[in-house]
């Protein structure tokens, strides 16, 4: 398996979502939500935009694998935190749209992702804080 540095790390993120996700979301996905392309087209169309995004899941995986343990710790302490939160709110929010208290539409779920991501980034800074910055000053 390769090692992905962490200097490599900011530089496969920048050309994963900036090189590859931003232009399947600009110029691909709107045609997926096309009706008048045919039910094949747009769930090929859909999961090839979400495709950048498992591959830095897959990024993001390797250069865990490939920490020490204390930034092991620090990385999965700062997942099940994320995890949790984001579990939580989408079960509130979950009740609340099954009482009619929101009214959200399927597509709100494209929101978890990025929402889990933000959560893990304050998450992995307070942790990595705790034990002695590991990089965040």
């Amino acid at each position: 398996m390769p090692h992905v540095s962490i200097k490599r790390y900011p530089l496969i993120a920048l050309l994963l979502m900036v090189v590859v996700y931003l232009p399947l979301m600009w110029f691909v996905f709107p045609h997926a939500r096309d009706p008048g392309n045919g039910m094949p087209a747009r769930t090929l169309l859909a999961l090839l935009s979400v495709s950048p995004v498992i591959a830095m899941i897959w990024v993001m995986v390797l250069r865990v694998m490939h920490s020490d343990e204390l930034e092991q710790h620090v990385e999965l302490m700062a997942l099940s935190a994320a995890t949790g939160i984001v579990a939580a709110a989408s079960l509130v929010g979950g009740f609340l749209v099954s009482v009619q208290v929101l009214q959200f539409g399927g597509d709100v779920l494209i929101w978890v992702f990025p929402v889990l991501c933000l959560c893990y980034s304050a998450a992995r800074w307070l942790f990595a804080r705790r034990y002695g910055g590991m990089g965040c000053g």
